[in-house]
Order: C-alpha cells, then sequence, then structure tokens
C-alpha cells in the first residue's frame, strides 16, 4: 500500500470522526425534519402545520423540530412524493395523488361522490380500508401515513361559462390532476380534462389554454385563481383528505416516545385543521364574492349519477375487487 494511500485513508477516518458531531440530529441538538407542502400560507393547511410544529417541539421537550416548507419551495406534488419515499424530504402533507400514482388498486377514493360527508370519509378511512392503504405505502415506497386530514370539498371553476349540469361542460377544457379518476370522470361528464401539475395552473388558466379547474376554495383563493376564473359552480364534488405522511426510515429512525409524540400531534394537528377549514371556507367564499366571482348553484345529482354509474366500470380492472361498493357500504 503507498503511502498516499494511507494518508487518504487516514484522512477519511479524521473527517467522519469530525462530521459525527456536526449533524443537527446528534445528541447536541435537537433532531429537525423537514415537512414539504405546495399549499400557499393563508390557509389552514399551512395554519394546522404551523400547529402540529409546535405541538412536535412541545410534546419530545424541543428534542424534534419541524421546519416548514411551504409554497412548492421543494417542489410539485410528484416531486415531493418521489423525494419523500427516496428520503430527501422527511414529512409532506399532500393530497391523495400518490395513492392514484403508486396505489391504483386503491384509486376509487378519489373518485368524485365516493363519499357522503366527512363522517362516512373518516369511518372508511379510518377503517380497514384506510389500513390496508397505509399498509401498502408502508411497504412498497417506505412512506408511512400519520393521519389523515380533512381538507375542504372540490368546486369546479370557469372562465365563462355558468354550468348547472353536466350538459354545460361539453368539450370544455378543464385542468385536472395527473390521475386516471380525475381525467375519466370529469371525462364521462362531458369536458375535455387536460392534465397539468399544480404549480402551472394559473398560467394555464390566464394563458386560456384550459377554460376551467376543480380544487377547494382554498387553493382557488390562496392561488388567486379569481384573477383568470368567473364562476364557481357549488359541485362539492369531492370530500379530500391531506395525507400527513412520513419517510419510514426518518421516522423509525427517532425514538419511540418521539415517534408516539409526533402521532400525538398529528392527530391534535388534525381536529384543529377540520376546525380551520370550516371557518376558512366559508371566509374564502365571502373573499372570492367580494373579488368578483360568482357561486352557482347545481343540480349535483345530474353531477353524481352518471359518475357514480359509469367510473367503477372503467376501472373494474384496476381497482381492488368491490373496492367502491365496499366504500359504499360503510357506515
Amino acid at each position: 500500500m503507498t503511502r498516499s494511500v494511507v494518508l487518504r485513508g487516514l484522512l477519511a477516518v479524521v473527517v467522519a470522526a469530525a462530521c459525527a458531531g456536526c449533524s443537527p440530529s446528534g445528541p447536541s441538538g435537537p433532531r429537525e425534519l423537514k415537512l414539504a407542502y405546495v399549499m400557499a400560507p393563508g390557509g389552514p393547511a399551512h395554519e394546522a402545520a404551523e400547529y402540529f410544529a409546535k405541538l412536535v417541539e412541545e410534546k419530545t421537550a424541543g428534542k424534534v423540530r419541524v421546519k416548514l416548507y411551504p409554497s412548492a419551495q421543494l417542489g410539485n406534488d410528484r416531486e415531493l412524493a418521489e423525494g419523500l419515499s427516496i428520503g430527501s424530504v422527511d414529512m409532506v402533507l399532500g393530497g391523495t395523488a400518490p395513492i392514484g400514482w403508486y396505489l391504483p388498486q386503491y384509486g376509487a377514493i378519489e373518485a368524485p361522490f365516493a363519499f357522503r360527508d366527512y363522517e362516512h370519509l373518516d369511518n372508511v378511512l379510518g377503517g380497514p380500508i384506510g389500513r390496508e392503504i397505509a399498509d401498502a405505502f408502508a411497504d412498497q415506497r417506505g412512506i408511512l401515513i400519520l393521519e389523515w386530514w380533512h381538507r375542504g370539498p372540490r368546486y369546479l371553476t370557469t372562465t365563462r361559462r355558468k354550468a348547472t349540469t353536466p350538459a354545460d361542460l361539453a368539450g370544455l377544457k378543464l385542468r385536472v390532476p395527473e390521475l386516471p379518476t380525475y381525467i375519466e370522470a370529469w371525462r364521462i361528464l362531458g369536458t375535455n380534462p387536460t392534465p397539468i401539475t399544480y404549480s402551472e395552473i394559473f398560467m394555464a388558466l390566464k394563458q386560456g389554454i384550459v377554460e376551467g379547474q376543480e380544487n377547494p376554495l382554498e387553493v382557488i383563493y390562496t392561488s388567486s385563481f379569481q384573477e383568470a376564473q368567473k364562476y364557481v359552480m357549488k359541485t362539492e364534488h369531492l370530500l379530500g383528505v391531506f395525507m400527513l405522511m412520513a419517510n419510514r426510515s426518518a421516522f423509525e429512525g427517532l425514538a419511540p416516545a418521539q415517534q408516539e409524540a409526533i402521532r400525538q400531534a398529528a392527530v391534535e394537528a388534525g381536529r384543529k385543521e377540520h376546525e380551520l377549514m370550516v371557518r376558512y371556507d366559508e371566509e374564502f367564499a365571502r373573499k372570492l364574492q367580494e373579488a368578483g366571482m360568482e357561486f352557482v348553484e347545481v343540480d349535483r345529482q345530474a353531477f353524481r349519477e352518471p359518475v357514480v354509474r359509469e367510473l367503477p366500470k372503467k376501472f373494474a380492472d384496476e381497482w381492488a375487487p368491490n373496492l367502491f361498493q365496499r366504500i359504499a357500504e360503510t357506515e
């Protein structure tokens, strides 16, 4: 072995030893977890995330701290999901899109009109179906679902069309997430669904690439879609959820007491988020109307009926057997 090789080896040992005490997760400092999401400040998701971070620090006596990265600072939804899986992001607060990407057999939970109300949603996701999804995520992607948080209902918005029934949507160029369930549901309703990532929606609306989109009021307002859209159709077609997720390795690398503290904080922050969601939705509706948007009553059954009838047929070979029926039969 040459002298230079020996010296390089000794240097590597010295550097490794020196760096071992530099990590914020070391015994001399708190463990910092990065929590990323695409939602902007000014809504219930961000405020609940702030509350969650506060609870984690309190419950772990400052040994674990959560640093927030809102407004897609660390990437769009798909990039965050990938980062979570490989460990470049510790935690993500996001919608259910990763289910459609990675567990398409459970795509029925993203189907419009799948849930009757939030109690039904909680019973589905807090029961066997929710546990099956969580187990599959952990096993296949190394992602833990810590808690399901409520998300405001999704509404349809358009630039110029006022739609009270699906017949009014014929040929409408509609932005949808990059998810087969969404794409097919809006195709059934007569639109021309156009998949576009979240970060590109505003410019697509402003430039006329698409004529409409669908999202909760929180997203519509905090993303300033009122500057490019005129009508809000009160379809409330999807009662959605946020998934508070963690990289499995990062989470299980914490002390058991810290893991339990984070889980408790997730539950408490989730309850807080629901209260915030209700209050904020009322405020968002008022602000959107003040900005010139018109809220339109719709024939909700006319929207619901074709989706509930046709969508399960379209995904009969992809969804888990009887999944849509199991959801519907959950009390």
